[in-house]
């Protein structure tokens, strides 16, 4: 068997599982599925312009588990992604990974409510990190969520809120060590509902946070960047319409760090949503986000899916657009572009022991069309291209562009 090559009975296991359909009884809280993926990258290491890059083809073969079971007044929600993926030429880079999230939901008579949430993510880390080498050996990201929120009803239109997190990020390449990350949060506020189409609110946010290994003075050895973070939240839900919803959210925000202070960060932040569907086969998604690099990221993190999230930038702000287009009952059609503009700090260490800095920013744009085909409630196809291109205006990130194609097919029983 060649090395790094998937065994055969994880094969069989996937085509007696796709076969079960036949015995395992629909309308209930269960679902099992398997789902097998191709794609084409023209650009594997986000290499710098004008470099020689390398293109490679890959495979993804997933096992899909999940429950979303109510039980009186309360919920529980549970998802689990198993992956493995596999290169034709870069073998190295073979990976097992998984996505796993659950939710539980909780009611106490008429005022009192909550929910807890975790998430847990591992898979192959992006590549063209801001200021990162050019690994061409794998590293795996892993990044972790616990929330828990509670919210208590004063009144018929008044309630109180409060939530507490905890967040991990971390990269198995010592190269890439600098981005591992520790925080913690709190956040308590008052939200008022004047009626059914709006709701404002207010809360204050703490967070604690640290880089473990911001700054490496000898090989090996790695100094810690600790942080504090205070914000102001004013927050805001509207629907004008029933086609039409906005979500925002702008803090004051005030960020001190201990070791690299060209991090600390003064100034508003939020995120604007904008949802807006003009007819039942048409949808529209808006986002903007300004935030710092990790805050911005893990406000991205969907519970149950694949996504890299690693970000050290002092600023960024985010524009995303989505259009979703159903064709048909099964033919659905995606057309996307995300612009990111993202201010750099790069920490590195004199030989005095003190702390240095660059600084510099860089400008990327994602571009992605994609269709999918539903041919049975149990099945779902579908095929993606994209676009990368990134420019910077400092040795602390470099310019690149990719492309990459991909084409799926799921099979999932419930």
């Amino acid at each position: 068997m060649k090395p790094g090559r998937p065994p055969l009975h994880l094969a069989a296991a996937t085509l007696g599982l796709a076969s079960a359909g036949c015995v395992l009884a629909e309308a209930n809280p269960y679902y099992l599925g398997v789902a097998q993926s191709f794609s084409r990258e023209s650009n594997l290491f986000r290499v710098p312009s004008g470099q020689p890059q390398a293109d490679d083809s890959l495979s993804t073969t997933s096992l899909l588990a999940g429950i979303d079971q109510p039980f009186g007044r309360q919920r529980f929600v549970a998802n689990a992604t198993l992956r493995h993926t596999r290169f034709r030429d870069n073998e190295q880079l073979d990976n097992n990974g998984y996505a796993l999230a659950t939710r539980l939901d909780w009611e106490t008579g008429e005022r009192l409510a909550g929910q807890l949430g975790a998430t847990r993510n591992r898979s192959l880390a992006r590549f063209g990190a801001e200021d990162g080498p050019a690994l061409t050996t794998r590293n795996d990201e892993t990044s972790q969520e616990l929330v828990a929120r509670i919210r208590y009803g004063l009144a018929s239109q008044l309630r109180l809120e409060a939530a507490l997190s905890h967040q991990t990020l971390d990269y198995s390449a010592r190269e890439y060590a600098y981005l591992n990350l520790r925080q913690d949060s709190v956040r308590t506020g008052l939200q008022y509902r004047p009626s059914g189409l709006l709701t404002v609110g207010g809360a204050l946010r703490y967070t604690r946070g640290r880089f473990p290994s911001a700054i490496e003075p000898t090989p090996g050895v790695f100094q810690t960047d600790r942080f504090d973070r205070r914000d102001v939240d004013l927050d805001a839900q509207w629907t004008p319409t029933g086609q039409s919803t906005l979500r925002l959210r702008l803090s004051h925000t005030r960020e001190t760090h201990d070791e690299v202070a060209s991090r600390d960060l003064s100034g508003l932040t939020g995120a604007l949503s904008w949802d807006y569907r003009p007819t039942g086969k048409l949808r529209f998604t808006t986002e903007v986000i300004r935030d710092t690099g990790a805050a911005s990221a893990f406000s991205q993190l969907v519970p149950g899916t694949d996504v890299r999230i690693g970000d050290n930038s002092q600023l960024s702000n985010t524009l995303a657009l989505k259009a979703f287009y159903e064709a048909t009952a099964k033919i659905r059609v995606e057309a996307g572009v995300r612009l990111v503009k993202r201010d750099l700090v790069d920490a590195f260490a004199l030989p005095s022991g003190s702390v240095s800095t660059n600084e510099g920013s860089d400008r990327s744009r994602e571009l992605r069309l994609a269709a999918s085909y539903a041919p049975a409630r149990q099945w779902l196809a579908g095929c993606s291209i994209a676009r990368e291109r990134r420019t910077a205006s400092s040795s602390v990130s470099y310019p690149y562009s990719a492309n990459a194609v991909s084409c799926s097919l799921q099979f999932k029983l419930q």
